[in-house]
């Protein structure tokens, strides 16, 4: 897995690229959840590079939303790929996160 992290606007951007799993999890969560400071925690996870992610994977979603809006912000995903937006369908995670097509729309559901 790659991760690359920038701010842009009110938000920081994680792009993800590769597998989101048990091997990945941990270095994932550090960086999106280290990422967060004052005032940053408006996050958007560009998935447009994930070609698979685990149930690890869906837990560092949930931890980072659970951090975001206890910082009063949000995470919204953008550019999921027919698979993993399966994962995300499945697990009932795309009723209680914001999903989005593209990046800009990612951005105005989080009013970033």
């Amino acid at each position: 897995m790659d991760l690359i992290t920038e701010r842009k606007g009110g938000a920081v951007i994680h792009r993800i690229a590769g597998r989101l799993d048990t091997a990945t999890s941990a270095a994932a969560e550090r960086s999106i959840l280290g990422a967060m400071a004052p005032g940053q925690s408006r996050v958007l996870l560009d998935m447009r590079e994930v070609a698979y992610v685990s149930s690890a994977g869906l837990r560092v979603v949930l931890l980072a939303a659970k951090h975001a809006k206890a910082a009063a912000g949000g995470v919204a995903l953008f550019g999921l790929q027919p698979a993993v937006r399966d994962v995300f369908d499945i697990s009932g995670f795309s009723r209680i996160l914001a999903i989005a097509p593209g990046e800009a729309e990612a951005a105005a559901m989080l009013g970033a």
